[in-house]
């Protein structure tokens, strides 16, 4: 096997660890500057300082990414075309994306630079690959959720389209899924989207039923027992996580993988040794996604560092005096590891390098400002639509002037005939799709749509716009594609032919009342919904409540339904809660209710969602669901808004509308 098959990715949240990366073996690292990057919280760079590393990582053959993965807000669209621009007359090898608008930016006006498909775009069947590679991206970095033979499949679709695949192979794992995490965005406007995770899924929470007080905490990912199998999958970059990590950190995860990589291309064996791996930081490991033995031993009942705590336990110890003497031992290697680094370091700091930036030059690219259509002296004529998942609702609202959605289940495929039986029975109902659809749900996805032909349909998964375009379908941008700027929807008009979309919720009213709506588009917002905060392939009732299942199933994700609720230590509650069907999600504890958006901006919507899903929420409505449904109803006739609204409030409480207020940091 050669070893051009194989690239080793590396994390660089500061000058020191990107230079140990090198000095490690990397052959390429990711790393920020001090805007636009979801590690807002890593020292980063200055752009001299990335200018300055280019030289030296180049001239030691590794290739330097940008990380450029967050979702931007209108007003920052000036900013990061002056960046882009900045950015080309360097020798930067690629930027890794998560917006669209970004995306469409770069194609359009910038295609010298290389695009990468961030994390946070949730990457996990073909059609998104698709959807990606439409917008240029070179590679994709896939959800860290998918087992060995799910990444073999998109491995091979890769290998046939000229993508390359990419997958965390060591470093923290999420409880969510990446991207359709909310929980620190609602708890005080730090957006995981905006790379300002403040990890409440790491908090102390109220001791569970289990006796956890850590039930969201999750081991870290390593695939170093299991990288044969991997390698045999085709992939081709291999990244680790930890740009928040301290340098010597990087330097030792770096050093361990390079061996690994080299031991497996020239001698056909692979190293079994992860002393190294476990002295610097770590929660202990799991490699429960890939091999797909999701259970409870994914899980620790502590967030901090357990390097020495894993010492002990191999050597049997429990005496405090003894684990104190091996965590300092565990200290003292640390201590020789930082110094071996900074030597090694200070060696790279005194070589010559070439300078290999980039001589050509070019002027400044002009990306034109996008016209609006929406005159905020006008107000639209909005529709009401309601989103339902039980059958027992299909016929309650047809009569009342409303478009009726119906949520389909992530595990599709199992409910593929009572699906498609439901539609045919009442072709008014148009479907929704939801954000995750792996494997065979996703293929169960393409027969629904070839068997049904809807007129519309809402999707939050890019792998069904794809499929929806295929077969010349109007389609819909759900709200889980983190929509927040005007050329993230002219790229959907534009690219791939959408027919609306939804703003993010995660928005303020000052940052959504510049949005462009493009001509013919509709328009969307949601303003009431139970407000999930976190979806998971996990089992969140293992630590919770208990579950009598050793490990996750497929037949989890279509027969169980489950709800608990934890509080963490200042007060905040969260309800999880699981439907048939549907992935393990964390709520907040509220309803989302946002009449005030219908009065700030009745120039920009053109229709406007309810969510009447039954997620138990602390919100009571003291109102049967057909007034209710008349109520929201009469938010879109201006003159019979101010009493819908009093009424709302009045009947519908406790709800929140955080987010709306506080918007994105």
């Amino acid at each position: 096997m050669s070893k051009s098959q194989f690239e080793l990715l590396a994390p660089g949240g500061d000058l020191e660890s990107i230079k140990a990366a090198i000095v490690a073996g990397a052959d390429a690292i990711y790393c920020g500057l001090e805007r636009f990057n979801a590690r807002n919280r890593a020292s980063n760079l200055t752009l001299d300082d990335l200018k300055a590393i280019l030289v030296i990582a180049h001239d030691h053959d590794c290739k330097i990414f940008l990380t450029l993965n967050i979702i931007l807000l209108e007003s920052e669209i000036r900013a990061v075309v002056r960046l882009l621009n900045q950015l080309v007359h360097t020798e930067i090898d690629g930027v890794i994306i998560q917006d669209l608008g970004l995306g469409y930016i770069i194609k359009h006006y910038f295609p010298m630079l290389d695009v990468h498909a961030s994390t946070q775009l949730n990457t996990h069947n073909e059609g998104q690959m698709r959807f990606l590679g439409h917008l240029n991206a070179s590679r994709v970095n896939v959800s860290r959720e998918l087992d060995l033979p799910e990444i073999t499949r998109l491995a091979n679709f890769g290998r046939q389209h000229n993508m390359l695949l990419e997958v965390f192979v060591h470093g923290s794992y999420c409880i969510g899924y990446s991207g359709l995490c909310y929980m620190s965005s609602a708890r005080n406007g730090a957006s995981g989207n905006r790379g300002r995770c403040s990890q409440p899924c790491r908090d102390t929470y109220q001791k569970t039923d289990v006796g956890v007080s850590h039930p969201l905490n999750m081991k870290d990912n390593s695939a170093y027992e299991d990288f044969a199998p991997l390698a045999d999958a085709g992939v081709y970059s291999l990244k680790v996580e930890g740009r928040m990590k301290q340098s010597h950190y990087v330097y030792t995860v770096v050093d361990q993988w390079r061996k690994q990589i080299d031991s497996y291309e020239q001698k056909g064996q692979l190293l079994t040794d992860t002393s190294e791996l476990y002295k610097v930081f770590n929660r202990d490991f799991s490699a429960g996604y890939l091999t797909g033995t999701i259970n409870r031993d994914m899980y620790i009942d502590n967030p901090r560092n357990h390097a020495g705590e894993h010492f002990a336990q191999l050597a049997g110890v429990s005496d405090q005096e003894q684990k104190r003497l091996i965590k300092q031992k565990v200290y003292d290697d640390n201590t020789q590891i930082m110094a071996q680094m900074q030597q090694r370091i200070a060696d790279l700091d005194h070589e010559e390098h070439k300078d290999s930036s980039c001589k050509h030059k070019i002027a400044d690219i002009q990306v034109p400002s996008l016209k609006a259509q929406n005159s905020s002296n006008q107000t639209n004529a909005m529709q009401l639509n309601v989103l339902i998942s039980d059958r027992a609702d299909v016929e309650r609202y047809h009569g009342q002037e409303v478009s009726v959605y119906f949520a389909l289940p992530s595990a599709l495929a199992r409910q593929l005939p009572a699906m498609l039986e439901l539609f045919e029975q009442h072709p008014h109902l148009i479907p929704w799709f939801p954000a995750v659809l792996i494997g065979d749900d996703f293929d169960a996805a393409q027969t629904l749509l070839a068997t049904l032909s809807p007129r519309l349909i809402v999707t939050n998964n890019t792998g069904v716009a794809t499929l929806a375009n295929q077969l010349g379908l109007a389609w819909v941008a759900g709200p889980q594609l983190n929509l927040t700027n005007s050329y993230a929807l002219h790229c959907l008009k534009e690219e791939y032919q959408c027919a609306g979309a939804f703003l993010s919720n995660e928005l303020s009213a000052k940052q959504m009342k510049h949005v462009v709506r493009p001509e013919q588009f509709r328009l969307c917002y949601s303003i009431y919904q139970p407000l999930v905060l976190l979806t998971s392939r996990q089992c969140m009732f293992q630590q919770t409540i208990g579950c009598r299942k050793k490990r996750v199933t497929k037949g989890c994700l279509a027969s169980c339904k489950k709800s608990a609720s934890i509080i963490n230590l200042n007060g905040s509650s969260y309800v999880i809660d699981k439907q048939r069907g549907e992935h393990n999600s964390i709520y907040h504890q509220y309803h989302n209710m946002n009449v005030q958006v219908v009065r700030d901006m009745p120039h920009l919507f053109t229709d406007l969602f309810i969510d009447l899903r039954a997620i138990p929420t602390e919100t009571k409505v003291n109102l049967d669901s057909e007034t209710l449904v008349a109520l929201f109803k009469q938010l879109c006739e201006p003159q019979l808004r101010e009493s819908a609204s009093e009424q709302l409030l009045a009947s519908v409480a406790p709800t929140t509308n955080a987010q709306y207020i506080k918007g994105l940091a």
